[in-house]
């Protein structure tokens, strides 16, 4: 048996390999810290090249089964597709500033231009993405990512957020089931119902927020200065109240990292490639939210320095808490993917596409 499969588990008749990242922060931190000089450097020029050494860092230390993945994007492509942005933006912006009834002008524009972006970039982005020299893809639509991005987000706000969970299980399915690993397909598919407790879990969790913020300012209003001027000791008293201000902007900050882990844990956790190979996502909510506030907090103390150790962190965890359940022997798999993708396919797909990143 070879050392990759030593690392997995057998469970059932499906083998688990579980996703590791091998970076570290230091070593990150040399990468972040000459991308953020030469992007200083340059005015911006360089921050696509910044977002292909960092890309080829991550994915070169993201191992499934002893193996890395691999990036292979052109830097040139992403500074062509920032350099579309940043000129939609500006000729939004100046074309505002002498009429505006050039809104009705730019609407259109943005309603086309949005989608493209998008589904440029995720091609991009999946087509220079590679485990084991097999290829990923990605065969999104225009309408796709208008419905997912634009359509969707309209009805869910339109409806007061009820529809929300729905708009979201839209995306969720735009982003996942278009993409594929040697032209085997991923596809995810749950139920409204699941998606809706999961929202409902974070409603509740908002609810008891706010029924232990208000119970306390009850009972705080009895202690409170009334009809008199203030003195230092009535200042004493109103701390407490401003800090349970402070804890509940951040109990809404965990609410919020929360509700993202269940849907994280939801999506990929129903995710099937090629019907048979099957993503586990097992994120526990208060760790991630936990992570991600610490690292926000330790990146703010040390004015931005913790930053490259706050991306290892947080991709070390989410990665840790994946695995890929193989039904059959993944060496065999990606041989057979990596024999039947089409080189001829690929390279005439990007000849017509223009292929541009964010």
């Amino acid at each position: 048996m070879s050392g990759e499969h030593e690392a997995a588990v057998e469970s059932g008749a499906a083998r688990s390999y579980p996703f590791q990242f091998e970076g570290t922060g230091g070593e990150y931190f040399g990468i972040w810290i000459v991308n953020l000089a030469l992007t200083v450097v340059t005015l911006g020029i360089y921050s696509a090249w910044a977002t292909v050494r960092t890309r080829r860092y991550f994915r070169g230390n993201m191992v499934l089964a002893g193996h890395a993945f691999d990036y292979h994007a052109s830097p040139v492509r992403i500074l062509i597709g920032r350099a579309i942005a940043f000129v939609l933006l500006l000729g939004y912006n100046i074309s505002l500033n002498f009429s505006p009834y050039a809104l009705l002008v730019w609407i259109p524009a943005f309603l086309i231009a949005v989608p493209w972006l998008i589904v440029s970039s995720l091609r991009f982005n999946a087509r220079n993405t590679s485990y084991r020299n097999v290829r990923f893809n990605f065969t999104g639509t225009l309408g796709g990512a208008a419905k997912a991005y634009i359509f969707w987000p309209l009805i869910a706000m339109l409806s007061g957020g009820f529809l929300m969970p729905l708009a979201r299980r839209v995306r969720d399915y735009y982003h996942i089931n278009n993409h594929s690993f040697g032209g085997r397909p991923f596809e995810t598919e749950f139920t409204g119902w699941q998606i809706y407790s999961r929202f409902l879990i974070a409603f509740a969790m908002w609810i008891a927020l706010m029924v232990a913020f208000f119970t306390f300012i009850a009972v705080s209003a009895k202690f409170m200065p009334h009809g008199k001027a203030v003195s230092p000791n009535d200042i004493a008293i109103m701390a407490p109240l401003i800090l349970m201000i402070a804890f509940l902007e951040i109990g809404f900050i965990v609410v919020g990292i929360a509700t993202m882990a269940m849907i994280y844990n939801l999506a990929l956790g129903h995710t099937v490639l090629d019907g048979r190979h099957r993503l586990r996502c097992r994120l526990n909510p208060l760790v991630l939210a936990w992570v991600v506030i610490t690292n926000t907090l330790l990146t703010l103390a040390t004015l931005g320095l913790f930053y490259p150790w706050a991306q290892v962190r947080y991709t070390r965890y989410f990665l840790g808490r994946m695995a890929l359940e193989a039904t059959s022997d993944l060496d065999e798999f990606t041989s057979e993917a990596f024999g039947t993708q089409s080189a001829v396919g690929e390279e005439i797909a990007g000849f017509f596409d223009l292929g541009i990143g964010l």
